[in-house]
C-alpha cells in the first residue's frame, strides 16, 4: 500500500485523468501483476514476441509507435529500440516504472495523449447532450511511422467511458455507455485499418471466469460486442486466478494477435 500510496503522489497525470480513475486503474494493474507474476507470465512473453515477429516485417526501420504501453510490462522495449531509429511510447499517462525504462534508450520517447480524442469533452459531458465522436490520432497517418503496435488496449478503450456515464445519466446509463464503448471499439479498428504503416494488434477479445473444475459460470465479450478482426494466433491469458478476485472462481480472457487487421476489408473505411 506504501509503494501505491506514492505512486499515486508521484506519478504525472492531469486532473481530469485523475478524476477519471486512470491513475488508479494504471496503479491497480501493477500491484496485481506483481502478485499475479507466474500465472502472467505466458500471457506476457507471447505478446512480446508477437509484436517483434511482426516489427520484423515492418517496411522501413525509422519509427516504431506503441499505443498503450502503460507500465511497458508486455513491451520488448529494448528490442524495438534497437530495431528502430525511433519509438514513441503513447499512452493516456505513463507510470513511474515506464519513465526509468525509457530514460535507459535515447531515441525512446513518451507522448501523453487520449488515443480516442474524446476524454476532455466527456469529462464535461452533460445528460442532454450528445456524447464526443471520437477521432483518429494523427500520429497513425505520419510518413515516417513504419510500425505500429496496439497493445492490450482495444477491450480498455471503453472501461473508464462506460463508468463516467454511468455515474451520470442515472437509469438510462447502462445502455448509453454500453453502445458508447463499442463506438469508441470500432473507431479504433478503423483507425488501424486505415494506418498505412505495419500494424500489429495484441488485444483480449473475451472473458470468462469458472470454478475450479473448469465449468464456466460467466462469459462475454470485453470488446462490447464488436467482432474481432481474424486472429492469426490466441492465447489465453489467467488475468486473476483464484484468489485474486474470488474466493473460488478464476477469471481469464482469450487474447488474439493479428497484423494489419482490416486492411483491405471496405467495411472498415
Amino acid at each position: 500500500m506504501i509503494r501505491e500510496a506514492l505512486e499515486w503522489l508521484a506519478t504525472p497525470c492531469p486532473k481530469a485523468w485523475r478524476e477519471f480513475g486512470y491513475l488508479g486503474e494504471t496503479i491497480a494493474i501493477a500491484a496485481r501483476h506483481r502478485r499475479c507474476r507466474s500465472a502472467w507470465a505466458g500471457h506476457l512473453d507471447r505478446s512480446r514476441k508477437a509484436i517483434l515477429d511482426a516489427a520484423q516485417a515492418a517496411p522501413g526501420r525509422r519509427t516504431a509507435v506503441v499505443l498503450g504501453s502503460g507500465p511497458l510490462l508486455d513491451v520488448p522495449l529494448a528490442e524495438l529500440a534497437r530495431l528502430f531509429r525511433s519509438v514513441i511510447l503513447v499512452d493516456a499517462l505513463h507510470p513511474l516504472t515506464a519513465r526509468w525504462q525509457a530514460r535507459g534508450h535515447a531515441n525512446v520517447e513518451l507522448l501523453t495523449t487520449d488515443l480516442t480524442g474524446t476524454l476532455d469533452a466527456l469529462h464535461r459531458w452533460r445528460v442532454d447532450e450528445p456524447l464526443p465522436v471520437p477521432h483518429t490520432p494523427d500520429l497513425l497517418q505520419r510518413n515516417d511511422v513504419d510500425f505500429v503496435v496496439s497493445l492490450n488496449l482495444l477491450s480498455q478503450l471503453g472501461v473508464i467511458p462506460v463508468e463516467w456515464i454511468e455515474r451520470r445519466a442515472g437509469v438510462p446509463g447502462p445502455a448509453i455507455a454500453e453502445a458508447y464503448a463499442a463506438t469508441l471499439t470500432r473507431a479504433h479498428l478503423k483507425d488501424l485499418a486505415r494506418c498505412p504503416a505495419r500494424v500489429c494488434l495484441v488485444a483480449d477479445v473475451e472473458w470468462w471466469r469458472q470454478k475450479p473444475d473448469g465449468t464456466v459460470v460467466e462469459r462475454a465479450s470485453t470488446i462490447y460486442g464488436v467482432p474481432p478482426p481474424p486472429a492469426t494466433e490466441d492465447w489465453v491469458w489467467a488475468i486473476a486466478p483464484a484468489p485474486e478476485s474470488d474466493p473460488v472462481l478464476s477469471e481469464y480472457r482469450r487474447v488474439i494477435a493479428t497484423t494489419d487487421p482490416g486492411k483491405g476489408d471496405q467495411s472498415a473505411g
